[in-house]
């Protein structure tokens, strides 16, 4: 159709997995440990719940709650529908047509995709053959291509890497461009840059309660930033971007601290015991710091292999075809994948 935009004239779309399952470890959504009777409860409201009215413009208190999870001043947060509204808000805040957006690769897709979106150029720097990379790579190349925006994925989608925060703080110092810093699955990793936004004016740092919260059905993402750039950003914001529903099972969700990084250990836990037996069958295994791992094999059609067992797990192509990412799940359903999978492998050389 010659009306539609050239940038996205080729964009493919976003195609989950929609095949039959009994073990889901595609997504890396987390476990539902916070409403676990929703099905026979619901959620209840409060009487000074108005669902005929719009909702709280500024989400006032659930940005309250959000400041208090990990603790920083509401002032510096906006909330939306996930990360991915954050990354948008970020490029058609700061990103003109043709500027440039520079990052590592492989990572999250949906940076590229806004990328093509706006007609702004993303470039992506190769990591290295290990998947870990190369900060003072990434600062050389941000001096001679000048990028509006610099977004570092960590712990990394699909690969798990884990960019140590001392290099962050010297790539904030060697250049002026806006550093988004995605912490989708900081919880399951260590350090954040949140408690780090005073200190630099180009930090961006992003979050979810998709993840440790168990949440990915709600889409409930935000950003964290100083008070100037939160301000600007707010200027682009939509009105009334996020629903009250939402709003109201995000606050009630913050206020279980202690029950989310229970279920945080117990992920790490069994991230690690998944990643040591992956290795002890002869597949080869990357360190993950998300709640996923990442791995190489070289069984043909192994997705839908596992599929035929009830299994589902993400498989890639082109640069990274034969690569794969599991989710962390329970321990019976990694019991199960691996023991599926370990069927498959010995059925493939027989």
């Amino acid at each position: 159709m010659e009306l539609v935009k050239e940038s996205i004239r080729n964009l493919k779309e976003y195609v989950p997995n929609n095949l039959d399952y009994k073990i889901k470890l595609d997504a890396n959504e987390g476990k539902n440990i916070l409403f676990k009777d929703i099905y026979k409860e619901g959620i209840k409201f409060g009487e000074d719940f108005n669902i005929n009215f719009y909702p709280d413009n500024e989400t006032t208190l659930l940005r309250e709650e959000i400041g208090k999870y990990i603790n920083v001043n509401s002032a510096n947060i906006i909330a939306g529908n996930g990360s991915s509204e954050m990354i948008e808000l970020i490029i058609k805040t700061f990103v003109d047509k043709d500027e440039v957006i520079l990052s590592f690769t492989p990572t999250f897709s949906m940076y590229s995709i806004f990328s093509k979106i706006y007609s702004t150029k993303f470039i992506g720097l190769k990591s290295n053959k290990d998947f870990s990379v190369n900060i003072e790579l990434l600062i050389n190349k941000a001096k001679e291509v000048n990028p509006k925006v610099i977004i570092l994925c960590n712990p990394n989608n699909p690969t798990g890497y884990l960019i140590d925060k001392d290099h962050i703080k010297t790539l904030l110092e060697n250049t002026d461009s806006i550093v988004v810093v995605d912490e989708a699955y900081i919880e399951f990793a260590g350090d954040s840059m949140v408690n780090e936004i005073g200190n630099y004016k180009n930090l961006i740092v992003l979050r979810t309660l998709s993840k440790a919260l168990g949440l990915a059905a709600v889409r409930l993402g935000y950003m964290v930033s100083n008070e100037k750039i939160i301000n600007i950003i707010n200027k682009v914001r939509s009105p009334y971007n996020l629903n009250a529903l939402t709003q109201y099972v995000g606050i009630t969700a913050l206020k279980n601290k202690d029950k989310i990084m229970c279920y945080v250990e117990e992920v790490k836990k069994e991230r690690e015991s998944l990643y040591s037996k992956l290795k002890e069958i002869g597949i080869e295994v990357f360190k993950s710091y998300g709640n996923f791992v990442f791995f190489k094999c070289e069984i043909i059609n192994l997705k839908y292999r596992l599929a035929e067992y009830g299994i589902l797990i993400r498989d890639f192509s082109e640069d990274l075809k034969g690569y794969f990412r599991v989710t962390v799940g329970s321990e019976y359903e990694n019991r199960e994948f691996i023991k599926c999978l370990k069927e498959i492998k010995e059925n493939a050389k027989s």
